[in-house]
């Protein structure tokens, strides 16, 4: 058969290079048609021709030709598809191709039959034999390199033939499957992948078959993975052939993953299948570690071949391609096996070579084909079920940590929802660690965490959190026993000496909890961190005073820690005004870092400003306090004087040494442009989370951050300075800003928030693992919103507002915001969250501020709202800052009036009117306004604006710059008050429909705002406080105000008509005594807040209707008038206003008459109604009259006029008789002597005081008293004189006011003397009964009591000698003056002086002594004046009292001078024998 073969093989090569059958036939047909032989006579000859001259193995290629010429060759192309090979001859008709067919198959068929007969064999194995034979020489002739997997295209022509050939072949059972695999196998050289594919697929010899019948696994094994490693490889003309390839790939590992994982039970009952499965699972096992040995070579080579041929079978991940093929259980199995090989490949790392090295494992430094094999065989596992595969290999294999734990990271980052299941797998570990003490699952726990820890917050805690959460506390793993404690200590000891600085700065700086007994353990583990560290060359006494320590950079260097401590400091000391006590805590206790660090920082030579700066102050004040070396100080001083002249060299050398390369920029401009792109796509959130892993590698390697291990327990701090950034940070800063306004943009146009929220949740958590770009990027927020908002494009308010809203969302992970610099002083509260912290920069002044606001309010709640993926209200709150609807609830109606009516309800989605191409805001803010949503969200009480929030923001707006007119805004505030807040419920922010009410509110925010105005204006400028409040709508909220109280008193009128028990109160007093019982008087702070609240008040009071000031009683026929609140509060708070000058203010007295006289004239005897309530005064409130007397020539004509034009009647004769005092004062003073006027003593000499002190002077006072012979006057007048001069002590003006004051009370008491008046009892302090003169104390406040001891000894030693003589003979002089000493002595030691001493404008230039003078000149005198004191007239009870303070010299001379004998309370000589 063999010699029969070949001669037809070499019969064959000469037909077909000279003519081919058919032109043969073809010429034999001619010569037979000239001689026109019969039809069975042309088919004999032609077989007997055939037979001469036949070769098999061509005729499987050739008869299809032979059978006709004219039909189409079908065969398949490299898909699989059908497609026609049409002859040069034309088409024929399908019918009689059929017809045709049938006759080659039997000609084929005779031809086998006869050539077996002749050889003596099986037709099946001739036909197998043939068959493998051509197969053997179509592989030999094709034009692809020796050993190529796939076929040319030639090749694949003849192949196709052959395989129809031996289809026919097949469905005649002329060809035998088995003997033609036993073929294949005898064959030298195996045939191509392509081939037995292309076999399997014409179903000739499947794969199953081919590899099931040879029984020697290794060397299938080794014949199929050599051709799958070709198959990857690929050819020179890949663009070919990479279709095919790809579909030969996908068929045979296909086969593999079917047969190769394939339930137990049917592996067991069959050998074959056992057998099968065996070839299949060795083959795919081997593929993996040639997969992981093309990955870690990636990079190394320049050429790409192996990057590709890698890329070609992770192809066959992806499990779209096998839908339908393969079993999900079968898929499954092979993925796990494929996982659980990529884990423990190659184990040759040890766990110390992973806490070494785990930093380059990080998923931004994995290599990317590695990172496309993890995430496609996580794609069929949920979090929960890869966790727990990774806990089962950690236990039963030893693995490859780095693939552990770059693995591990991928999954944090590409299954967000697998972070909880580590947390969890994490306390597994230790648990179980300090239950059996397994130093295996201690450190498997350690390297986890740090590689999640190692992916940043917006993926996993920092390491320093998890340690101090885990082993900080007394509830720490370790702390249930000392066996426990000291594992933990033995295991962190044996670490060290692989440990990387920034995990020992951890340990040392957050030790685990140690009880105090074995703290000498703890002791030894951190004494030998710190050896490490500096044989690390880092030095945990370097470490910055403000310095945060980070798991995943390496420590900044100690020059640049140090200026940053040194500028934290300094911003410290601004706010403070003192020495921070870090940098006195490392002056004593880290001197090291201290002395070669911190101090060299601070006294860096530079050009010293013109006047002292923050810096120089405060290296003043470290002089001061000996922490400056004087060496170091005047070497500071001569280098900064030698700077003035290398200036210029000096900044261009800095700005030289700051720069940065450009190159990492471009690299995290593309990473972004990809984020971009990436969140557009319908892809899996991994996708996301991995570019978002990238962008937080590049950015760690760009940017110089602190350490960040104490970063997340800090609060967050908002610079205005940007000079600390570098100039590639701040370009990195600006350039996160745009990407995320552009990126934002781009992915809500393609979808809404609800679904493509994700990456913007991420990247804003990427951002808070950078702690230092986190504050910079936060600041320039604020500053763009709050100083450039009225100018930012539509895009940069949406992208903005979806940044805050995050940021908002992610409050729980972020630490309060706080600020330094100016930013503080204009930040009403610290401590707050980002969002709530900006609302309170949101202050809508002018109309672009409004416009602004409300933009960008909409936007953020808009997008909070459509970003909730629950309809809940109470999960959309979390979501929305509540102080951005407050906003919106405010501006809407303010600006677009059609939001004042009641609006219809919609539910359909807001957020397209925002990203429409021409953004509408109106539009826009009325659809919010108008959700379902946002109105339950308004409803909830948290989030409700209520009356007084509302009139604080109108109260900010200034008229001038706002948008609505004069009439537009009194309608607002109209709608607002009476249509809104008025009728709403108290429970909803509202005033319940009661006008008192909402009086009171308005009352409370008046106050609120004129106080926040008052500090606020003056501190940016040196400007008034009504010029603060004029730029307010402050009038007009009071002209509300006053509507209100207008209405509220003709409600009061008629209530009381209709009732005989009811009566109007004075609930604008209340107002005020509310506000101050919420104030605690306890400290100096607190007593200038009650003084500030009442100077407000007393602004408010006079612009109101000043019949508030009393009250109505109607019992039954009997209608009453009273004063009796405004009374007390004038002798408790007006009294004690240290801003009056003797008196109250004129406003306030004006007032008080002014409303007497209007309410008296609704009573028929007006003049009996005034009379009893100044009667009343007289006795209960004398400060009132005192005050109406002092401004009574400006009260006279005012009071007059106004009486007049109520009534007809006659003046009233208690406002007449002050009248009558007036004039006697004048006619007084002009020279004419008369009675006094029947009026009060006190009264009279006050008219006849002020009336001196403001005609002439107090020249002719003492002239003038002679004339008077009323002691109780004479005594009043000296009281006033002294008010004077405790003013003059208090607030000095210049040394002549207090001459005059000293001389005026010098001329008063002569005239007392003169005239044997008793007048000393007036400076009985210490005695609560003041007798005739108790009236006249309470006139004074009670600073003014507490100073008369002062102003005694200010003027008594003082006096002409015959005077001082007359005095002291007095019998209760001696009791009196030494009561006054004992008083201002306490006086001083309680520290009240520092209210006389604060104010002094300058002791040296005036008359008045310093506190200790004072005192030191009053004992002078009293042991001056004592000898010639008459004893017998001193009063033993008087002094009893203030005979224990008195000092021992004047307390023995005292004795000494009054013969106290042994035994008596006073002092005796002791005895000397």
């Amino acid at each position: 058969m063999s010699s029969i073969a070949s001669g037809y093989l070499s019969c064959s090569t000469d037909v077909t290079q000279k003519k081919t059958l058919p032109q043969l036939l073809g010429t034999r047909l001619q010569r037979r048609r000239q001689r026109c032989p019969s039809e069975p006579q042309l088919k004999e000859t032609v077989i007997q021709f055939l037979r001469h001259h036949q070769n098999l193995g061509d005729l499987l290629l050739e008869v299809i030709e032979l059978v006709n010429p004219n039909s189409a060759l079908i065969c398949r192309n490299v898909n699989g598809s059908m497609s026609k090979c049409l002859s040069r001859y034309g088409k024929v008709n399908p019918e009689h191709q059929i017809a045709n067919s049938a006759g080659k198959g039997a000609f084929v068929a005779s031809v086998l039959q006869e050539q077996a007969l002749q050889m003596d064999l099986p037709v099946g194995l001739l036909a197998a034999r043939a068959s493998m034979e051509k197969i053997q020489q179509i592989m030999q002739q094709g034009t692809m390199p020796k050993r190529a997997v796939v076929l040319d295209s030639g090749q694949r022509r003849m192949l196709a033939c052959l395989l129809q050939s031996m289809q026919e072949l097949l469905s005649s059972n002329m060809l035998s499957r088995l003997q033609f695999i036993e073929e294949i196998w005898k064959a030298k050289e195996l045939p191509t992948l392509e081939i037995v594919w292309r076999l399997h697929k014409e179903g000739i010899v499947s794969l199953e078959e081919l590899l099931a019948s040879n029984p020697d696994v290794s060397a299938v094994v080794c014949w199929l993975f050599n051709d799958l490693c070709l198959l990857c490889l690929g050819t020179e003309d890949e663009h070919q052939h990479e279709e095919v390839q790809r579909q030969i790939l996908l068929d045979i590992v296909t086969v593999l993953v079917r047969n190769g994982f394939q339930k137990l039970n049917l592996v067991e009952s069959n050998p074959k299948v056992q057998h099968l499965m065996q070839v299949c699972f060795t083959v795919l096992g081997k593929m993996i570690p040639w997969l992981l040995d093309n990955v870690r070579n990636e990079g190394e080579k320049e050429d790409s071949a192996g990057q590709k041929t890698t890329v070609f079978w992770l192809d066959m991940f992806d499990v779209t391609l096998f839908h339908g093929a393969i079993s999900l259980d079968s898929l499954k199995q092979f993925f796990y096996h494929t996982l659980t090989q990529v884990l423990t490949y190659n184990p040759v790392l040890e766990a110390s070579d992973a806490i070494r090295r785990q930093g380059e494992w990080c998923f931004a430094k994995t290599k990317p084909l590695l990172v496309t094999l993890y995430r496609k065989l996580f794609v069929l596992f949920s979090a929960e079920e890869l966790i727990t595969h990774f806990q089962q290999v950690l236990e039963s294999h030893e693995v490859n940590w780095q693939y552990v734990l770059s693995s591990a990271s991928t999954l944090l980052v590409c299954q967000p929802e697998s972070q909880n299941y580590l947390k969890e797998l994490l306390t597994k570990l230790l648990i179980n660690s300090f239950e059996n003490y397994e130093l295996e699952s201690i450190i498997t726990a350690f390297l986890l965490a740090r590689q999640a820890a190692l992916e940043g917050p917006a993926v996993f805690i920092s390491y320093a959190e998890w340690f101090k959460n885990s082993f900080g506390s007394a509830s720490g793993y370790h702390a249930s026993s000392k066996k426990s404690l000291i594992f933990l200590l033995k295991f962190l000891t044996d670490l060290v000496p692989f440990e990387t600085a920034q995990y020992l700065k951890v340990h040392i700086l957050y030790p685990p909890y140690v009880a105090s007994k074995y703290r000498i353990m703890l002791l030894e583990y951190i004494s030998l961190a710190k050896t490490r560290l500096s044989d690390l060359q880092v030095s945990i006494e370097e470490l910055g005073l403000y310095e945060d320590l980070s798991t995943a950079n390496a420590p900044p260097k100690p020059q640049c820690q140090a200026m940053q401590d040194v500028e934290r400091a300094i911003l410290i000391f601004e706010n403070s005004g003192k020495i921070p006590s870090s940098v006195m805590e490392a002056s004593i206790f880290r001197r090291p870092y201290y002395l070669t660090r911190f101090l060299p920082a601070l006294l860096t030579p530079r050009l010293l400003p013109p006047a002292q700066d923050s810096r120089m102050v405060f290296i003043d004040s470290l002089k001061k306090a000996d922490k400056i070396p004087e060496n170091l100080y005047t070497n500071y001083i001569h280098a900064c004087e030698r700077e003035k002249q290398g200036e210029k060299q000096a900044d261009v050398s800095m700005s030289e040494e700051m720069q940065h390369p450009m190159e990492p920029l471009r690299v995290l401009t593309t990473a972004l442009e990809e984020l971009s792109k990436v969140v557009t796509e319908p892809s899996d959130s991994g996708v996301v989370s991995a570019q978002i892993a990238v962008i937080f590698g590049q950015l760690k390697t760009m940017v110089d951050t602190d350490d960040d291990c104490t970063a997340m327990d800090k609060p967050i701090q908002l610079e205005t300075a940007v000079h600390e950034l570098a100039p590639v940070e701040l370009e990195v800063r600006d350039l996160l800003l745009k990407s995320f306004c552009q990126t934002f943009i781009t992915a809500t146009n393609f979808s809404p928030p609800q679904r493509k929220g994700e990456w913007a949740s991420l990247f804003v958590k990427m951002l808070c693992g950078h702690r230092k770009l986190l504050n910079a990027v936060l600041t320039r927020v604020l500053h763009l919103i709050t100083r450039q908002g009225s100018s930012l494009a539509d895009v940069h308010i949406l992208g903005l507002a979806a940044f805050t809203v995050h940021l908002h969302i992610l409050q729980l992970m972020l630490l309060p915001v706080n600020s330094t610099g100016r930013l503080a002083e204009s930040a009403g509260q610290e401590g707050l969250p980002f969002a709530e912290y900006l609302n309170q920069f949101l202050i809508c002044r002018t109309g672009e501020l409004l416009t602004f606001c409300m933009r960008f309010c909409t936007a953020a709640v808009a997008y909070a709202i459509s970003l909730s993926p629950s309809s809940s209200i109470d999960i959309i709150k979390l979501s929305v800052p509540s102080g951005f609807v407050q906003k919106l609830q405010y501006i809407v109606p303010r600006l677009i009036p059609e939001a004042r009516q009641e609006q219809e309800t919609v539910m359909e989605p807001m957020w397209h009117n925002l990203v429409d191409l021409h953004l509408n805001w109106k539009t826009a803010v009325l659809s919010l306004f108008k959700h379902r949503t946002f109105k339950e969200l308004m409803k909830m009480k948290e989030l409700q604006l209520t009356f007084h929030e509302w009139l604080m923001s109108e109260l900010a707006v200034q008229p001038d710059k706002d948008l609505l007119s004069d009439l537009d805004r009194q309608d607002y505030q109209h709608w607002a008050c009476y249509q809104l807040y008025l009728p709403c419920p108290l429970s909803e922010g509202g005033c319940g429909g009661d006008l008192e009410t909402a009086c009171r509110i308005i009352i409370n925010a008046l106050m609120d705002f004129h106080k926040r105005a008052n500090g606020q204006y003056c501190k940016e400028s040196e400007c008034s406080e009504l010029s603060s409040l004029s730029r307010s709508c402050y009038e007009s909220i009071t002209c509300r105000l006053q509507e209100m109280v207008f209405d509220l008193e003709k409600v009061w009128t008629k209530a009381l008509n209709k009732s005989s028990s009811l009566g109007n109160g004075h609930f604008l007093l209340d107002v005020f005594q509310e506000r101050v019982a919420s104030l605690e008087l306890s400290n100096l702070s607190k007593k200038l807040e009650h003084q500030i609240e009442l100077q407000v008040f007393i602004r408010l009071l006079v612009v109101l209707p000043p019949g508030l000031l009393f009250k109505t009683h109607k019992d039954r026929l009997t209608t009453t008038l009273e004063c009796e609140a405004f009374f007390h509060f004038t002798n408790t708070e007006l009294r004690n206003d240290c801003s009056k000058e003797f008196v109250i203010p004129f406003g306030v007295t004006l007032h008080f008459f002014r409303g007497l006289l209007n309410t008296c004239v609704e009573y028929e005897e007006p003049d009996c109604v005034v009379a009893d309530i100044l009667n009343v005064a007289r006795t209960c409130c004398p400060l009132l009259l005192l005050s109406a007397t002092f401004w009574w020539l400006r009260l006279e004509p005012v009071l007059i006029t106004q009486w007049k034009r109520l009534t007809d009647d006659t003046f009233p004769r208690e406002l007449q008789r002050m009248v009558d005092n007036q004039c006697w004062a004048n006619r007084l003073l002009s020279g004419k002597t008369e009675c006094s006027p029947p009026d009060i003593p006190w009264i009279v000499g006050a008219f006849l005081y002020f009336t001196v002190k403001r005609k002439a002077g107090q020249a002719i006072l003492q002239t003038i008293m002679r004339k008077i012979c009323s002691e109780n006057e004479l005594v009043s007048v000296l009281c006033f004189s002294l008010v004077d001069l405790i003013s003059s002590l208090l607030k000095p003006k210049d040394s002549a006011t207090l001459t005059v004051a000293l001389k005026t009370c010098a001329d008063v008491i002569l005239v007392l003397e003169e005239q044997n008046k008793s007048w000393l009892n007036i400076f009985s302090v210490a005695n609560k009964d003041r007798g005739p003169h108790q009236i006249l104390y309470s006139i004074l406040s009670d600073m003014e009591i507490k100073l008369l001891p002062v102003a005694f000894y200010s003027l008594i030693p003082g006096l002409d000698p015959k005077l001082l003589s007359s005095i002291i003979k007095r019998s209760d002089f001696i009791s009196v003056a030494v009561i006054l000493y004992t008083a201002m002595v306490k006086l001083f030691l309680d520290g009240e002086d520092t209210i006389l001493v604060s104010n002094q404008w300058d002791l040296r230039s005036s008359k008045q002594p310093d506190p200790l003078g004072l005192i030191t000149r009053g004992r002078q005198f009293l042991l001056r004046t004592i000898p010639d004191c008459p004893a017998q007239t001193c009063s033993q009870n008087q002094l009893q009292a203030a005979w224990k303070d008195i000092d021992p010299e004047l307390k023995a001379a005292l004795g000494h001078h009054l013969n106290i004998c042994n035994g008596d309370v006073l002092y005796s000589e002791p005895t000397m024998l």
